[in-house]
C-alpha cells in the first residue's frame, strides 16, 4: 500500500529528486513527512514523534555517531533536508500567492454583479408585487375603486340589492419566486391576521451607495457636511469672543467701579 509520503511532491525539482535518490526509501519518507508537518506545518518534533502515523520512532531520529546516524545526524539527510525545505516553503509561498490572485479576481468580477444589484434596488416598484382584481361584492371595501353598480334580485329573499363592480390591489404571490423580481425583497412575513407583508431594500441607500462611489456629495455625507460647517461656526464665534475680551480688558482700568462716585468734570 502506497503511504501518503511515497510519492514525490509537485516542489520536489530534479534537483531535488537527485538529493532524494541518495537516501533510502524510508529515509526519504521521514524527511517528507517532517517537512510537511513540522518545518511547513502546525506540529512540534515532539507531537510528530509520537504520532501514530510518524513513519520513524523517537529514539531512531537522534540516534547514530556522526558517519553513521540515518536520518537527524546523516550529512546526506540533513543536504536534502534543506534544500526540501527551501522547495516546499516557495511552493507554499506561490499557492499563497495564486490563491490571493483568484480572490481578487473573484472580487474585481463580482464588483459589476454587485453594482447591478445596487441599481436594481435603485429601480426596484412596490407597484411589480401588485396586481389589480377585479369582482362583484354588495359590500365593498374603502380601499376598492367602484367601476360599476347594479341592483340585482336576492334568490333567497325575493328583494333587490345593489352590486358593485370594483377594482382592488393584490399581492401577486409569483412575483417572490421570480429571480427578476424576489433580489429585491429584503423581508417577507405571512401573518394570520395581517396577511402577506413585504419590505423592499432601501432604494435611497442603494443610490446613496452608488453616489458615495462615485465620490457625489449626498445625503449619507449631510451630517458630516453639517458638523464640519458647525465646528468651523463655533470656531469663528470662539475667536470673535476671544478678541472682544482681549479688547474689553485693555479698557478695563478706565472703567470706574461699581457705586464709586463719578469724577467731576464728567
Amino acid at each position: 500500500m502506497i503511504g501518503p509520503y511515497d510519492l514525490p511532491h509537485e516542489c520536489e525539482s530534479a534537483e531535488i529528486a537527485a538529493l532524494l535518490a541518495r537516501m533510502e526509501p524510508r529515509q526519504v519518507r521521514a524527511l517528507r513527512s517532517y517537512v510537511w508537518q513540522v518545518e511547513l506545518g502546525d506540529l512540534t518534533v515532539t507531537t510528530w514523534l509520537t504520532g501514530e502515523k510518524c513513519p520513524v520512532k523517537r529514539r531512531s531520529w537522534y540516534e547514530g555517531k556522526p558517519g553513521k546516524a540515518y536520518f537527524w545526524g546523516n550529512e546526506d539527510f540533513q543536504q536534502a533536508l534543506a534544500a526540501y525545505k527551501l522547495a516546499g516553503l516557495r511552493w507554499q509561498i506561490g499557492r499563497e500567492e495564486r490563491s490571493i490572485a483568484q480572490a481578487q479576481s473573484r472580487i474585481r468580477h463580482a464588483a459589476p454583479a454587485a453594482a447591478e444589484r445596487l441599481v436594481d434596488q435603485v429601480n426596484a416598484d412596490m407597484g411589480a408585487f401588485f396586481q389589480i382584481s377585479e369582482r362583484w361584492t354588495d359590500q365593498p371595501l374603502p380601499s376598492d375603486e367602484i367601476i360599476r353598480e347594479e341592483y340585482r334580485k336576492d334568490a333567497l329573499l325575493g328583494i333587490m340589492r345593489k352590486f358593485y363592480l370594483v377594482h382592488r390591489a393584490v399581492f401577486d404571490m409569483t412575483r417572490l419566486t421570480d429571480p427578476r423580481y424576489s433580489k429585491q425583497v429584503s423581508k417577507f412575513t405571512d401573518s394570520p391576521t395581517r396577511g402577506v407583508s413585504i419590505e423592499l431594500y432601501s432604494a435611497q441607500k442603494a443610490a446613496e451607495g452608488i453616489l458615495d462611489r462615485a465620490d457625489l456629495k449626498t445625503a449619507s455625507k449631510a451630517q458630516v457636511l453639517v458638523e464640519e460647517r458647525l465646528d468651523e461656526e463655533t470656531a469663528d464665534r470662539l475667536d470673535r469672543a476671544l478678541m472682544a475680551g482681549m479688547y474689553d480688558g485693555e479698557h478695563d482700568a478706565d472703567r470706574p467701579e461699581a457705586g464709586s462716585p463719578p469724577e467731576v468734570g464728567q
